[in-house]
């Protein structure tokens, strides 16, 4: 009698003690709840405000950029040609900042846009600078002119391209005129081919932090053509505009001088190969026509005819 007496105030002092320790559990649980509640609701507050900055380009461009996409958006008659890189120096000035819409015609590769089409073709991922879906360093447009050998193209920094707080690394920066070099010199290639060549030296001096968001402008031309060497000088600037953010087309004057935030000295040789690929792929060319949508003159691969 006395041992069942002793364990039954045994369990009922167990059971006492042990309530309140479930109680301090359940409080906990509950707290917790609420708190990861709250932080959510705000994240997702502070997020939809800055959406145009954070996940996207925003949807109204500076005067800069609506004045590129305007002036080179028109229809001509260009004709390809690749007469004026012939192994022939070409000696040339730096960059115009005010551009002439003659001859000026958008650069499209199917490996840009169609992703289907680009993981169904050998690439492995995402293009760094010209993916639709990046949030990294992301060229929006490229515009080129043979006659004159320049390109223009408009450029936004996204998010994860930061480094410093609210500032974008140097390392995009840099992959942004890596890219630039490379293009322009297939565009130039006499071999009428994308891909056609490698670069080979990317010079490049960051006069200037780039803030995450911005929206700029990188201009350049081939300085010279020397057998194989294809010599490029490119300027990341802001187009004679304070654009910083990238979403303020507001009645101010541009500056008279772009803000310069990068130039590049760079080197690329022409024909070379660096995909082992010998397929219709790799043997697209560059062709001139008319958007049979937009009505505007492009500069695409024949690849955009491959099934």
């Amino acid at each position: 009698m006395t041992t069942t007496s002793n364990r039954n105030i045994s369990t009922s002092t167990v059971r006492s003690s042990f309530l309140p320790f479930l109680a301090g559990i359940a409080f906990g649980i509950a707290s917790s709840i609420l708190y990861t509640r709250v932080i959510c609701s705000r994240n997702q507050k502070s997020s939809s405000s800055s959406s145009s900055l954070w996940l996207q380009p925003p949807s109204t461009l500076p005067r800069f950029a609506q004045e590129i996409l305007s002036n080179h958006h028109h229809t001509n008659t260009e004709k390809i040609s690749n007469d004026d890189s012939n192994g022939e120096s070409t000696n040339a000035s730096s960059p115009n900042t005010a551009l002439s819409s003659e001859n000026w015609t958008e650069v499209r590769l199917r490996e840009w846009e169609d992703l289907n089409w680009r993981d169904a073709n050998g690439w492995q991922g995402r293009d760094l600078c010209h993916n639709p879906q990046g949030l990294g360093v992301r060229i929006l447009h490229y515009y080129y002119k043979a006659s004159s050998k320049e390109m223009v193209g408009v450029v936004w920094f996204g998010p994860h391209a930061e480094s410093h707080r609210g500032l974008c690394h140097g390392g995009a920066m840099t992959s942004l005129m890596d890219d630039f070099c490379g293009h322009l010199a297939f565009l130039h290639s006499t071999s009428g081919q994308p891909w056609s060549g490698a670069t080979v030296q990317v010079n490049v001096s960051l006069k200037k932090p780039v803030k995450v968001g911005s929206i700029l402008r990188i201009i350049g031309r081939i300085d010279k053509h020397e057998g194989r060497k294809i010599y490029v000088h490119a300027t990341l600037d802001d187009g004679g505009g304070d654009n910083n953010g990238g979403s303020s087309i507001d009645g101010e004057e541009q500056n008279k001088d772009p803000l310069v935030y990068a130039t590049l000295e760079g080197l690329s040789i022409d024909g070379v190969k660096m995909s082992q690929h010998e397929d219709p792929v790799s043997k697209r060319t560059w062709e001139v026509e008319v958007c049979e949508h937009s009505g505007r003159l492009q500069r695409r691969d024949s690849g955009w005819k491959l099934l």
